[in-house]
C-alpha cells in the first residue's frame, strides 16, 4: 500500500496542503504543527514524491548525463567523478548511453527533460548538434565534457586535443620515426579532428610529407581499431609508428599486429590517447596522453550545480593540458626485418 500525503495529514490531523508546507519548508507552518507532521511521515515511512515536490520548487536535484558508449572505459571514469561530485552536492544522477546516434541523444534529451533534471551533462556532442543548441536556446543548465560543438564555445570542459596530438606525433618523430600513421577518431567529433590536426601539425614541423594513405578514420572502439589496422598493414611499405586517437583504438590495433606475427615494439610503435586502466595493465604497457577523466567529471558537476544555481548566465570554458605517459609500446626506429 502507498502511503501518500492524505494519510500523513489524517493522522497528524491537520489539511493536505499544510504537510505539503511542512515538507517545503514553509516558515509560516508554527513549530507544534510541524513537529506533529514530522512524527506522522515518520511513522508511516511517507516519502514525498520528488517530481510533485518540484513542481513546487523547480527543483529536482537530479542531473541526466548522455555519453556515447558506456562500455568506453573514459566515459566510465568519467561518470564516476560526476557521480561522485554529484553526491557531495545532494544531486542524483541518471546516465544514459547513446550509442553516439545523434537520433537516440535528442530521444533522450526529451525523455530528462520531461523527467524535470535540473541540468545535463553532454559527452556527446557533434560538430552539429541541434539538440545541444536547442538546449542553449531554451537557456536550459548544461556542460559539454570533452566534446565541443560548432557555434558554441562556452560550458565546456576538454582536453587540449590539438597539443596532445603533436605531443604523441612528436614523440614518435624523435624515436626516430617517419611513416607515421594515424587512426582516427569518428571525423564528426571536434576531438578527433583536432588530434587529428595535431597529428599533421607535428610532421609539418619536423619536415615529414603528409600521406593520406597513412590516415584511417575510427570509432574509439578496439574492433575499429582492429580494422583500421588491418588497412594499414597492407601498405607497402607498412607504417613504422602508429598514433591511435584513443587507447581502445590503440588496443585493437595491437592486437591485430600480435596475431599477425609482429612484436610491440619492435615492428611497430604505439601511441594512445586517454591512459584508461587497460593501458597500463596490456602487454606491452601502453605509451599514452593522458587525461584527467575524474577531475573533468568533477568540474563538470561544479560548473553545472553554478549555472543551476545561478539566474545569470555562466560562461565557463575550461581546457585541461594533456600529459605525455611513456611506457614500453615504443622503440627507436630500425629498418623491420622481412616476415
Amino acid at each position: 500500500m502507498n502511503i501518500t500525503s492524505k494519510d500523513v495529514a489524517e493522522l497528524a490531523g491537520v489539511h493536505p496542503s499544510t504537510v505539503s508546507r511542512v515538507i517545503h519548508e514553509d516558515p509560516r507552518i508554527s513549530n507544534k504543527t510541524r513537529g506533529k507532521v514530522i512524527s506522522a511521515i515518520k511513522k508511516l515511512g511517507y516519502t514525498p514524491n520528488a517530481i510533485a515536490r518540484g513542481l513546487k520548487t523547480k527543483r529536482t536535484n537530479t542531473l541526466g548525463m548522455l555519453i556515447p558508449d558506456i562500455t568506453n572505459p573514459f566515459f566510465a571514469e568519467i561518470a564516476r567523478g560526476v557521480e561522485d561530485a554529484a553526491s557531495k552536492n545532494n544531486f542524483n544522477v541518471i546516465l544514459c548511453n547513446t550509442d553516439d546516434k545523434l537520433q537516440k541523444e535528442r530521444i533522450y534529451l526529451e525523455i530528462l527533460r520531461t523527467k524535470r533534471v535540473d541540468g545535463l551533462i553532454l559527452g556527446t556532442a557533434h560538430l552539429q548538434d541541434k539538440g545541444v543548441l536547442e538546449l542553449e536556446k531554451r537557456h536550459f543548465p548544461f556542460v559539454l565534457i570533452s566534446r565541443n560543438t560548432e557555434s558554441l564555445d562556452k560550458n565546456c570542459i576538454a582536453i587540449d586535443d590539438m597539443t596532445g596530438g603533436i605531443m604523441a606525433t612528436e614523440y614518435l618523430i624523435k624515436l626516430g620515426h617517419r611513416r607515421i600513421a594515424h587512426i582516427t577518431g569518428p571525423l564528426k567529433t571536434k576531438s578527433a579532428l583536432d588530434r587529428l590536426k595535431g597529428y599533421k601539425i607535428a610532421l609539418a614541423e619536423s619536415g615529414i610529407v603528409f600521406r593520406e594513405e597513412l590516415v584511417e578514420e575510427g570509432d574509439f572502439r578496439i574492433k575499429g581499431g582492429y580494422l583500421a589496422m588491418k588497412k594499414l598493414l597492407k601498405l607497402n611499405p607498412p607504417p613504422s609508428a602508429i598514433f591511435a586517437a584513443n587507447d581502445l583504438l590503440a588496443l585493437g590495433a595491437m592486437q591485430i599486429i600480435q596475431k599477425k606475427g609482429f612484436n610491440i615494439p619492435d615492428d611497430f610503435s604505439m601511441v594512445g590517447f586517454n591512459d584508461i586502466t587497460l593501458a597500463s595493465l596490456v602487454y606491452p604497457p601502453l605509451t599514452t596522453i593522458r587525461q584527467p577523466m575524474l577531475e573533468m567529471g568533477n568540474l563538470a558537476v561544479k560548473i553545472l550545480v553554478n549555472l543551476i544555481n545561478n539566474q545569470e548566465e555562466i560562461q565557463e570554458r575550461i581546457i585541461l593540458s594533456p600529459k605525455l605517459v611513456i611506457r614500453k609500446s615504443c622503440n627507436n626506429f630500425k629498418e623491420r626485418k622481412n616476415k
